[in-house]
């Protein structure tokens, strides 16, 4: 036999078997890094148990062949990620590996493991990627063998490896004792029931999502106790909230206060590149990424933490004056704790805007529902002005800052390191910038208000100017980069998203232009890209979407964003309901994995926002209170124990079900469908929204203050 060239070798002769030595994946990647592949529908990076990832030509010499098919998970298999790279491997990619779970801890998951591979490992210590499988296949002894070659499937970016061929001549007993396989293997797909037994038990098919489930014994439980129903029992984002929310509190936000962007020893299931197996480590716990922190701590104030806030804002007021390389004057960092060691450190020493604004949108939410009052906020006030200073600085030093009408940023929004102009990071930036003018008007300081509020305004002109476009079908719509790391586009409906948190949870009421033109925007990002399940990243796809959905009324897009937020945070076996920060969904839509950690903090807290939108309770102007709940089509009903309402700086508690159906205390009807109410609380609300309803003939036993259309459904406002 000659020796191996490129991808083939010459030889003559006949084989009872032949061997292949090698058989990993040539790519370390299993999935995508947060690239937008997906919106091309493109899912050639993405490997699932049973792809075909190439195959090996035997050629004999009377120019017939046998096709040998190699496939991930049965004569193939990960070498990177499931075991540590030898030291003198350290070349190779890995990402914090091995990710051998759940075969190391669970013998029959191992079982299932060993039963689809077909091939005998090479368990010696020393064994390297290059000699750790053996592939033995039986030819056609009776045919000669000339050539065998071997190629990439042209569908999938990864290619194996082969290292070494040998084989036993015909006529020769085989005393390796290792187990082959012929043609009829491949023919058959004898190996298809092994491998799809293995892939229930890693994955999460559709098909075995539960209609209900029992409710979830979350010790020490201290969170507003919601829960959802549907005609089956109770609803699976029950479970989603109240194993989140307490994760959130705890162990997002430490009792020394310190937070933190993963929780410590959770699980990360192969970093960004995995195939759905994991480890326990550490991942981003001792991260203080800012943007991230800023969306989990506005949830959790909304959710009434107010000490678990307020201990972790402190932290973050120290961590506003930690020494940066770039930009000499306070500001949080994109992760508010790492502190770079010179001018070529520079992945964390942007301007990066978005995080900044999202740690003062936390702020100004905390005062706003009442966890500080004014006297903190004297007390914090020169923490309050530095934070502000730092927009103000950008506008007024724009050749450092790239300044232009709108804000530079260093971001995941835009680009990282070299930075660039993006829609997201401006908005979130202006609704800061209008909200710490909320607090310097509390603290009477009238010309530092005017200034804030100017400079909001400037950038609000210049987003309208820069970030809309004209559809040719649709008129005005928001746009914004995708030059960023994120998948979707779906950060173009930022405002209505921030409007979810600080203005109001009934756009369609209080704000109808924006509602008008995010609605023509939703249409268009239609056309574009639309998928239900847009998991990849659990918050800046699957929570983005799942908001603007429900924002935007549009209730059977809703029903199915929900459903998939809850279905994707689900596992029948490992570690179920704690949010992941992304999923990899097999292109059928039936199965799907997660990857890299459980419990990052954005991707939670954005989902666990969608409970918050869905429960309604919308005390946000200050001074009002207003119950706008929405209720996804699979769902009958809502039931909340003390959520927050806070009005005037007044914090009570408010219990109520909302359901479709007429057991409550209040019915509103149109005479096809009927909701019902029953609240419990010191503060009623102003008024109760219901519906949506097909026809607006609608009859109540409260009072009817009107009724409105809204996206081809009409909806009762009623007085109690």
């Amino acid at each position: 036999m000659r020796k191996l060239e490129g991808n083939h070798v010459l030889l003559e002769g006949q084989f009872e078997t032949l061997y292949f030595l090698g058989m990993s994946t040539d790519s370390w990647q299993c999935s995508e890094w947060w690239a937008q592949t997906e919106v091309l529908y493109d899912a050639s990076i993405r490997l699932f148990f049973g792809d075909r990832v190439g195959r090996i030509r035997i050629v004999f010499d009377d120019r017939s062949e046998e096709l040998i098919s190699v496939i991930f998970g049965v004569n193939a298999f990960n070498y990177n990620l499931y075991f540590r790279p030898l030291p003198h491997e350290g070349n190779l990619m890995s990402f914090g590996a091995p990710y051998d779970e759940p075969f190391r801890s669970d013998p029959k998951a191992k079982a299932l493991l060993d039963a689809a591979l077909c091939m005998t490992e090479n368990t010696d210590p020393a064994a390297e990627k290059m000699t750790k499988w053996v592939f033995a296949y039986k030819p056609r002894s009776d045919k000669r063998i000339v050539k065998i070659e071997w190629f990439k499937e042209e569908g999938k970016r990864a290619d194996f490896v082969i290292s070494g061929i040998t084989g036993v001549p015909a006529g020769t007993a085989d005393e390796t004792g290792l187990s082959a396989v012929d043609r009829y293997f491949f023919l058959s797909k004898a190996w298809s029931a092994p491998v799809d037994a293995l892939k229930r038990r890693v994955y999460q098919y559709l098909d075995e999502i539960p209609a209900s489930v029992e409710l979830l014994d979350v010790p020490d439980f201290d969170a507003p106790d919601v829960r959802f129903y549907n005609e089956s029992g109770i609803d699976i984002f029950t479970n989603v909230y109240r194993k989140n929310i307490m994760d959130m509190a705890y162990r997002k936000v430490t009792d020394d206060g310190m937070p933190h962007t993963s929780s410590a020893g959770t699980a990360d299931f192969g970093c960004y590149i995995g195939f759905g197996t994991y480890a326990f480590r550490d991942s981003y716990g001792s991260h203080v990424w800012t943007r991230d922190i800023g969306r989990l701590l506005i949830e959790l104030s909304d959710w009434g933490y107010f000490d678990r806030v307020k201990i972790a804002v402190d932290k973050l007021h120290e961590m506003l004056y930690y020494p940066s390389v770039r930009f000499k004057i306070p500001h949080w960092k994109r992760v508010a704790n790492l502190i770079a060691k010179d001018e070529n450190d520079l992945f964390n020493e942007g301007n990066e805007n978005d995080g900044h604004a999202s740690i003062m949108m936390a702020i100004y939410n905390l005062y706003r529902k009442g966890g500080v009052d004014k006297a903190w906020l004297e007390q914090n006030r020169a923490h309050l002005k530095d934070a502000t200073d730092y927009y103000l600085w950008q506008e007024s030093h724009p050749e450092e800052s790239g300044f232009d009408r709108i804000l530079y940023s260093h971001s995941e929004a835009s680009t990282q390191i070299g930075g660039g102009y993006d829609l997201y990071s401006n908005v979130i930036s202006l609704t800061a910038l209008r909200m710490y003018a909320c607090l310097f008007e509390v603290l009477e300081d009238t010309a530092y208000v005017s200034e804030l509020r100017r400079l909001a305004d400037r950038l609000e002109l210049g987003v309208k100017e820069i970030f809309t476009q004209k559809h040719l079908k649709y008129g005005q719509v928001w746009t914004d980069t995708t030059d960023d790391c994120w998948t979707y586009e779906y950060k173009r409906f930022c405002a209505l998203l921030m409007a979810s948190d600080v203005i109001t949870l009934d756009a369609a009421e209080e704000q109808p232009e924006m509602f008008e033109q995010m609605s023509r925007t939703m249409s268009a990002q239609k056309e574009l890209y639309y998928k239900p399940y847009s998991g990849r990243q659990m918050g800046y796809g699957q929570g983005y979407l799942t908001g603007a959905m429900l924002m935007l009324d549009l209730t059977a897009d809703y029903t199915d964003c929900v459903n998939a937020s809850a279905n994707l945070c689900y596992h029948h076996t490992d570690l179920p309901y704690i949010v992941p920060e992304g999923v990899i969904c097999h292109g059928s839509g039936q199965y799907w994995y997660r990857n890299s950690d459980l419990g990052n903090a954005v991707q939670q807290a954005e989902i666990i926002k969608e409970a918050r939108l869905m429960v309604g309770v919308d005390d946000l102007s200050g001074a009002r209170f207003k119950l706008i709940p929405r209720l996804p089509s699979t769902m009958t009903a809502i039931e909340v124990k003390d959520v927050p309402v806070t009005v005037n700086g007044e914090v009570s508690r408010v219990s109520f079900r909302y359901a479709r159906d007429k057991k409550g205390d209040i019915a509103v009807t149109d005479g096809n469908i009927t909701y019902s109410l029953t609240i419990t609380a010191d503060r009623k609300p102003e008024y109760v929204r219901f519906g949506p309803f097909a026809g607006n003939d609608i009859r109540t036993n409260g009072r009817l203050l009107k009724v409105a259309g809204i996206q081809n459904a009409y909806y009762a406002y009623v007085a109690l």
